[in-house]
């Protein structure tokens, strides 16, 4: 049988096995011992490779998205939209983007802007389908966005003091500045803090002294605060720091749960500092009177472990770590009590065997089962009784997968007695990629051409999808090493519980890092209920396409589900007309071509069996993001030497940029961004009549804030969109809209201008019908258009200036055309994110004078799509920039059954 056949009855297989577990939905409970459809085993895993790890806000966010199944790795055959998310510090999402997934594998970007804060962000995807397994299944990153300037910007949070007062009691003391963050708040501040889980918020008034002021007792053994600052205008500012700088958190994990008297026990331990980073220690294992019978060392990531030979159940222990200073007194640690009775699993592995020993104080000559699993499937239960308390197996290392695997003792009745995590390396399970160059050594902006050969452990080539980033290894090449990478993610953070500080540090083949894998294991939470939970009904479906779905209700009941026939109208660059029966309880799905910017207009019309239309209510189903998980620890976190000195070069670049004018080789991402802005005849004519628009509010953001309690197109923008536009109440009762209190604002409705009589319509828009909201600022030709709005008014008195606001509807014929259809709802729909292509210079023909202005890129290159030929080589091409020494080239790979690879090849740039 050939290989390729192999491969092709191996994925059939599969697809019929996923088929048959999505369809129905592994309804049926299953026992304990079967978990070949449990619950994680049925998700996808999410990985994004991101160009970098710290950024500024004139840069872009490139990111490359990775979408398997969880069981063997395979690209997904399931989701065709991924959902990727940019999260502020403040929690809230700032933008989301549709993915589009073409056999697992999709690209993508964020264009910062200096509108965006200073601080921790995150970075979120997920699927639809992945909805079903809960958070654990996301994917999360975080990333550092700083200001790209050196001018000292004001604190909102500044002179915190923390106080021993007398009595023991500890206060907190902070000074707030809301007008950093919003120069037009007034009257009270409103503070949400927490302390630790504690939380608590308070109304902050000025003191006389015209400053807001807090000071509030620090509840007892709180190790962390945050606050978070809201303004009247509803922005915000949060910050977390640390209430015990010195704190020192000891943990001690036995190997298998429990330490047994008179068993060997193994313990992992780990430390970590206040900030919740480890930390490098030493120190010994005492009995209560003082006996050493153990020593230990950490790794620099605070972890290690070490052998109690005989522990006694009648005896304590502690750790003793000596104090940093020569007066001061050593801390003590308790270890876990020794148990009188209960059992021991051990791991070793001896050359290429894995050695598991079960041991047990009480279950001397009784049979047990040992079960393996890895990622929610089980590879082998064995069954065999012990002799005298102790039972030894050996299996090949190369039986098992790459990657975490669970060893699982068990009793007759199947009751769990001991549990043991193992990283099983398995190199000839991963891509071999061969990278080469032409030389060693090259010159500024000269071409550097990448030879890249992927094949498998046999060293037969092997069809991969790759991608491959250059970087200034001075500058971004430690965070490179130590963050995630294809490999650490799929193998070991997607099915780890908590963060892992330094991910790639376990690739890095250093001299001990499988001893520093296996401590990770011994201390790190396993991800367990997620593979062996039963699996009931999955609420959501997967999404291969771009979806609208809905139900259809009654005219007068909306809730009473009806049976309809709809037809669906796209308008975007593709047209599509679709047309369907609902099932029979009023349940529609359309399928849509793919469409790319930012959203999509659609027309649903409804009518009933006889083709008559109806009035029906339709209701698209809501694509609502999942609650946000923030760390908020992270954010104490300082950044280090190497962060400030990216920042540094960043800023420095960014002056250069600034100080050269634009050549016409060059081109401008913001150009490209904005192509989503979709030029339609009312938009051309109100931006050749009064300017271009400085801000855009989608008509489905607006939407999306509309709440029950709404009542027009101004209430919702004057609660969620108050840093966008001025809504007022005026003398006569109705709202208004400004875009700045010291100016003028006149209206237009589809390039139609408002009348002054019409004026107080506005507000009662429904925002089903807005389209967009647009801000002209200092519009053109406003005397002109005063004069169309108020003709009564005197000549002398018109204004020359002011602004406009731009209202576009799907009616499209002004305030007047918005009356909806009966039968019909228009609304609009999120699409595809537009690609656009990484801009590097080309240096192919260089002029002596382009040399004038330096090339200072610290990200080289970007090629996140390469695809090997048959004979498992691709190449790329790239010029370097004009910064001189060593730069690193990385090509992450992933093939169609799964197998992984990653490499990494450095070359020098010289002086030219």
């Amino acid at each position: 049988m050939s290989e390729i056949f192999r491969s092709k009855l191996r994925r059939l297989t599969r697809i019929v096995f996923m088929t048959i577990c999505v369809s129905l939905f592994c309804s049926t409970a299953r026992s304990q011992s079967d978990y070949l459809c449990a619950h994680g085993a049925l998700a996808e895993k999410i990985y994004l490779q991101s160009d970098g790890k710290v950024y500024t806000t004139d840069k872009t966010i490139w990111f490359k998205a990775i979408v398997t199944d969880a069981l063997d790795h395979i690209p997904t055959k399931l989701s065709g939209v991924l959902y990727v998310e940019l999260i502020a510090p403040d929690e809230k999402i700032l933008e989301k983007k549709l993915i589009k997934l073409e056999s697992g594998i999709g690209e993508g970007f964020f264009k910062l802007t200096p509108k965006y804060p200073e601080g921790l962000y995150q970075l979120r995807a997920y699927t639809e389908w992945n909805k079903n397994f809960g958070s654990d299944f996301f994917f999360r990153e975080y990333i550092r966005v700083f200001a790209p300037s050196t001018k000292t910007k004001p604190e909102p949070i500044t002179n915190i003091t923390l106080v021993n007062n007398a009595d023991n009691e500890r206060r907190i003391k902070v000074v707030f500045d809301p007008l950093a963050i919003d120069s037009l708040h007034k009257k009270e501040l409103n503070l949400y803090i927490n302390f630790d889980e504690r939380r608590d918020s308070f109304a902050i008034k000025k003191n006389s002294k015209n400053q807001y002021l807090f000071d509030y007792p620090v509840p007892t053994g709180c190790r962390f605060i945050t606050m978070n600052i809201e303004t009247k205008n509803l922005r915000t500012f949060s910050k977390t720091i640390t209430a015990d700088e010195d704190h020192l958190d000891l943990q001690f994990f036995p190997e298998s749960g429990e330490l047994v008297h008179r068993l060997p026990g193994k313990l992992g331990f780990k430390v970590l500092d206040s900030s919740g980073k480890g930390k490098n220690i030493a120190g010994e294992v005492v009995t209560g009177e003082g006996e050493v019978v153990a020593t230990f060392k950490s790794n620099r990531l605070g972890m290690g472990s070490f052998v109690l030979t005989l522990p006694d159940s009648s005896t304590s222990y502690f750790a003793r770590i000596p104090s940093n200073s020569p007066e001061g007194m050593p801390q003590l640690f308790p270890l876990p009590k020794v148990v009188s009775h209960g059992n021991v699993l051990s791991v070793s592995k001896i050359q290429n065997r894995i050695l598991l020993t079960a041991s047990s104080s009480y279950l001397k000559n009784d049979s047990i089962t040992v079960r393996i699993s890895c990622r929610g499937r089980i590879h082998y239960q064995l069954k065999e009784p012990m002799a005298e308390g102790t039972i030894n197996f050996y299996f090949p290392a190369r039986k098992l997968p790459d990657g975490i695997i669970a060893f699982t003792a068990l009793d007759d009745s199947g009751q769990p007695l001991a549990e043991r995590l193992w990283f099983n390396e398995r190199n000839d399970r991963r891509i071999t990629i061969g990278l080469s160059t032409e030389k060693e050594n090259y010159l500024q902006r000269e071409q550097t051409n990448v030879g890249i050969q992927t094949t498998n452990y046999k060293g037969d080539s092997i069809n991969a999808n790759l991608s491959l980033i250059v970087l200034n290894k001075a500058q971004l090449g430690n965070i490179q090493n130590t963050r995630s990478s294809i490999l650490s993610y799929f193998l070991l953070s997607s099915d780890l519980k908590g963060e892992i500080e330094e991910p790639g540090y376990y690739f890095s083949r250093s001299a001990n890092h499988f001893d520093d894998l296996d401590a990770l294991l011994l201390t790190q939470g396993w991800r367990k209920y997620i593979y062996t939970k039963p699996v009931g009904k999955l609420p959501y479906r997967y999404e291969s396409n771009l979806i609208v779905s809905g139900s259809v209700g009654g005219v007068f009941s909306p809730s009473k589900r009806r049976m309809a026939d709809l037809t669906l109208l796209t308008l975007g660059a593709n047209r599509l007309v679709l047309n369907q029966k609902t099932d029979s309880l009023g349940r529609f799905r359309f399928p849509i071509n793919d469409e790319y910017g930012q959203n999509l207009d659609i027309l649903i019309q409804s009518s009933n069996n006889a083709g008559k239309r109806k009035n029906y209510t339709i209701m698209l189903d809501p694509k609502i993001s999942p609650a946000v998980e923030f760390d908020q620890i992270r954010m104490i976190e300082k950044p280090d030497s190497i962060v400030h000195q990216l920042v540094e070069k960043n800023i420095k670049r960014k002056m250069v940029d600034d100080a050269f004018p634009i050549s016409s080789g060059d081109i401008l991402l913001d150009e490209v961004v904005i192509q989503g802005y979709k030029m339609t005849p009312d938009r051309k004519r109100v931006m050749e009549e009064y300017g271009k628009p400085v801000r855009v509010i989608e008509g489905k953001a607006i939407q999306n804030k509309e709440q029950k309690w709404s009542y027009g197109l101004y209430s919702v923008l004057m609660f969620s969109f108050p840093d966008k536009v001025f809504i007022k109440r005026g003398n006569d009762g109705n709202l208004y809209a400004k875009v700045r209190p010291s100016e003028i604002t006149l209206v237009v409705i589809d390039g139609i201008p408002v009348k002054e009589y019409e004026y107080q319509h506005i507000a009662d828009i429904p925002p089903s019908e807005v389209r967009s909201f647009e801000i002209i600022e200092n519009a053109k030709n406003f005397s002109r258009l005063f004069m169309e709005a108020f003709p009564e008014a005197d000549p002398l008195s018109v204004p020359a200036w002011g602004d406009v606001i731009a209202i576009y509807t799907f009616g499209g014929k002004g305030i007047y055309g918005i009356k909806q259809p009966v039968g019909i709802v228009r609304t609009s729909i999120p699409v595809f994110s537009s690609p656009i292509e990484f801009y590097a210079p080309n240096y192919k023909n260089l002029k002596p004078e382009e040399w004038i202005k330096p090339d200072l890129r610290a990200l080289i290159h970007w090629q996140p799509r390469l695809q090997t030929d048959n004979h498992g080589k691709a190449s790329a091409a790239f010029y370097n920039a004009d910064t001189t020494g060593e730069m690193m080239i990385v090509v992450e790979a992933i093939s169609e059954t799964g197998e992984l690879g990653y490499a990494e090849l450095d070359f020098k740039v010289e002086k030219r």
